[in-house]
């Protein structure tokens, strides 16, 4: 009973408020977001690094126009990253975005002028990536066995053999083509 009662006591929460006040509101707790907003015109931009690793949610905007932007590369460590790639990048070759265990939300629903390779990876959380339908995607997935791929119906499995590695296309033949490369470990992948 004296062991209950003092694993009561350590585990419960104790407010003390003063019998005299005559309001109390209790406000909810903000939890921090970081931003990283490229929305405008960046007429001189033609690299970003980003090292967010110690960064827990993470907002990114590239909503803008890049007429030289060439390279994108993010780090990322844990928790939660919404990404919008959905603006004009005439010369974009290469994204990376490169997390451990952080659930990630992509939007690539930008204007494509260029094919371009992008590379996701996380460890064990969901990415989850909205496609754009106005170019051509070929999309390799790598996953571990608690891993799942679950693809849109435009996409079409390449292939009959793969468990863990799988290849999608859509419209391969296209002027401008995504190749996608998406890698988790225990995490699940959804393309929309």
């Amino acid at each position: 009973m004296r062991f209950l009662l003092f694993f009561f006591i350590l585990t419960s929460s104790v407010f003390a408020f003063d019998p005299s006040i005559s309001t109390f509101k209790e406000r909810k707790q903000t939890q921090r977001i970081d931003r990283y907003d490229f929305s405008g015109v960046f007429s001189n931009l033609e690299n970003i690094d980003i090292d967010a690793r110690r960064k827990k949610r993470v907002e990114f905007d590239l909503t803008g126009e890049y007429p030289l932007l060439e390279t994108l590369n993010y780090e990322g460590g844990f928790g939660h990253l919404d990404a919008k790639l959905t603006g004009a990048f005439p010369i974009l070759q290469v994204v990376n975005f490169l997390c451990t265990n952080c659930a990630m939300e992509f939007d690539l629903g930008g204007k494509w002028e260029q094919s371009c390779e992008i590379n996701i990876r996380g460890l064990k959380e969901d990415v989850v990536i909205t496609l754009p339908s106005d170019v051509g995607l070929v999309i390799h997935t790598k996953t571990s066995t608690r891993g799942k791929v679950i693809a849109s119906d435009q996409l079409k499995k390449k292939g009959w053999i793969g468990f863990w590695n799988k290849t999608f296309i859509h419209n391969p033949e296209a002027e401008v083509v995504l190749t996608l490369n998406v890698e988790t470990s225990n995490g699940r992948i959804f393309f929309n």
